[in-house]
């Protein structure tokens, strides 16, 4: 079963770490690695951590094959992460400016979180107050994805 939690929290990381991101220093390539570098750091730490979990309530040891397990189950992370740095992409085949480029990125991450809230909702069968009120929450954490940028720049 493929783990949507994990793909919303790579959607929210990979927005968090551009938002914390310098643009003034790096080019395109040192920017997107170093999200990509990072982004891979948290997908096997995620992994690990939810295999040592697993391990520790089970009393099993640790395989190969479970390791491996786990990072299939929490690859979702990875994919999460697609729209920002598809965003970055884009803005770097076109040529914009490498700082205009983290924005967009930013932004797509905030406005991702915003639409799962969204499609969740509406799974949900909300509407009206409810819809908006469980979309407001995902607002409210793309909002702090970008508050991010602007206290640290």
């Amino acid at each position: 079963m493929l783990n949507l939690g994990a793909a919303v929290y790579g959607t929210i990381l990979v927005g968090a770490l551009l938002a914390a991101e310098s643009a003034g220093s790096e080019n395109y390539a040192e920017t997107i690695a170093s999200v990509v570098i990072a982004l891979v750091i948290f997908w096997i730490a995620h992994a690990y951590s939810a295999f040592a979990s697993w391990r520790l309530r089970q009393g099993e040891p640790v395989t190969v094959q479970g390791l491996i397990r786990s990072m299939s189950q929490e690859s979702p992370l990875l994919i999460g992460a697609a729209g920002p740095l598809i965003t970055l992409l884009i803005a770097w085949a076109v040529r914009a400016q490498l700082a205009t480029a983290v924005d967009a990125a930013i932004w797509t991450s905030a406005g991702m979180i915003v639409a799962i809230e969204f499609v969740a909702a509406r799974r949900a069968g909300r509407t009206g107050r409810g819809l908006v009120f469980q979309t407001s929450l995902g607002a409210l954490l793309g909002v702090l994805v970008i508050a991010i940028k602007l206290v640290l720049h």
